[in-house]
């Protein structure tokens, strides 16, 4: 499972009486209390929608964990149960664009449709080692590439809609070719694309415009060269083009700037863990160490979890440690009282260490509470998760992508195994 996650922010204002403006003191009474809004009530169409993602957010069974089937089993039906709610929301409320963000999350959470187990799902709990319909699969992949190019082409879709939507169809399709063994040409979105152009032609269609071009550029850097030429004849494209390109530079710098940062300053971290333990990455030179970002709330990280800690079970005695940086989201709205933000982040903090003793990570956590802003996501420019950092006997990264099996064979070869 795929997990998205947006951020919004607000400012509230208030003015100042000047001095000469105020009336007399009052005489010393109880103040009367103070007057709040009260809030407006929902509609039924808001308590519809918040049903929907509250079965997107449904808990698994107390006990249950990733490498039990029945973990597996239970998400799987979630998944199924939220993509059909998803789209009965859309059928009583044909007009409400919040319709659109059940379409793209069901693409993101897909479900299995699973059947079974491969027999090597014992020692590696992953996606890869389940058995599914194939027939629902591809049924259910065909249904929502329908509900996707909806979004994609409708004006009332938001940048995010249209963007996630587009997103998602090319993900589907690249893990299908994947899985296949075709090559996978993004060439066939070629006619959508222009058909949103043609239907839309402003910034609107941007966030597709650009996730073609980009895809298009590492299939044959000529043939985008040529199409991004022929957008020019649209002023608005153009201009929008010229922003996307700037942003894009800008943004390269910025990650350019945090891999020299994370290079540099990754094997000299040092903190106090969750647990109240003292962290020194520099002191364990010697050693081989994964630095995980990752959360509670991630479903991709959790499903990493089990090979996770397969390999710090085999290799911890001969030098292998874990150190994980934890984005929790203690769901602060920037309107808490000091002592409620208090209780916020420990509750939070609470949660993830409670997590940790069951899954049994025995290895350290930071934790700050500050989600996305988290002080060594924003330092070392994280911005997805997992993000893992393989780091040497020297303490520079030796590696980013070893997930998966590859985590094991990167251990052992680090380790001189």
């Amino acid at each position: 499972m795929l997990a998205i996650c947006l951020l919004g922010l607000t400012a509230a204002f208030s003015g100042c009486r000047k001095k000469q403006d105020l009336p007399p003191p009052a005489p010393a009474t109880e103040p009367a209390p103070a007057k709040t809004a009260e809030p407006a009530p929902k509609s039924q169409a808001d308590l519809d929608y918040e049903a929907v993602f509250a079965l997107w957010r449904t808990p698994a069974p107390e006990g249950l964990e990733p490498k039990d089937p029945a973990f597996w089993e239970f998400q799987d039906q979630i998944m199924r149960k939220f993509a059909a709610a998803g789209r009965a929301f859309a059928e009583k409320y044909p007009a409400d664009p919040r319709r659109y963000n059940c379409w793209v999350q069901s693409s993101f959470t897909r479900p299995w449709f699973l059947t079974g187990f491969k027999p090597e799902f014992a020692t590696a709990p992953r996606e890869t080692n389940l058995i599914v319909d194939a027939a629902a699969l591809a049924a259910y992949r065909v249904e929502q590439a329908k509900l996707l190019t909806i979004v994609i082409e409708s004006p009332d879709a938001d940048s995010r809609q249209r963007g996630g939507a587009f997103f998602a169809l090319l993900a589907d399709a690249r893990g299908v070719a994947r899985t296949t063994g075709q090559a996978f040409d993004i060439t066939v979105y070629r006619p959508l694309v222009d058909r949103v152009l043609a239907t839309l032609g402003d910034e609107r269609v941007m966030p597709v415009v650009e996730q073609y071009v980009s895809g298009l550029r590492q299939q044959s850097p000529e043939a985008a060269a040529a199409y991004e030429a022929a957008l020019q004849s649209n002023p608005a494209i153009a201009s929008a083009l010229q922003v996307a390109v700037e942003k894009q530079k800008a943004e390269a710098a910025q990650a350019a700037d945090a891999a020299k940062v994370r290079a540099a300053e990754i094997g000299s971290m040092k903190f106090t863990a969750a647990d109240g333990r003292a962290v020194d990455v520099a002191a364990l030179k010697g050693k081989v160490v994964l630095v995980d970002f990752w959360a509670t709330w991630c479903g991709p990280c959790i499903a990493e979890l089990p090979n996770v800690k397969k390999v710090y079970a085999d290799f911890h005695d001969k030098g292998f440690e874990v150190i994980g940086i934890t984005l929790e989201n203690p769901g602060l709205r920037g309107k808490e009282t000091p002592a409620e933000m208090e209780t916020k982040l420990a509750a939070a903090k609470k949660k993830m260490l409670d997590f940790t003793v069951k899954q049994e990570m025995p290895w350290p956590q930071y934790f700050d509470g500050k989600w996305w802003k988290n002080d060594y996501a924003v330092k070392f420019g994280i911005q997805s998760i997992p993000a893992m950092f393989l780091l040497d006997k020297e303490g520079r990264i030796a590696a980013t992508d070893a997930r998966g099996e590859k985590l094991e064979s990167e251990v052992k070869r680090l380790l001189g195994l």
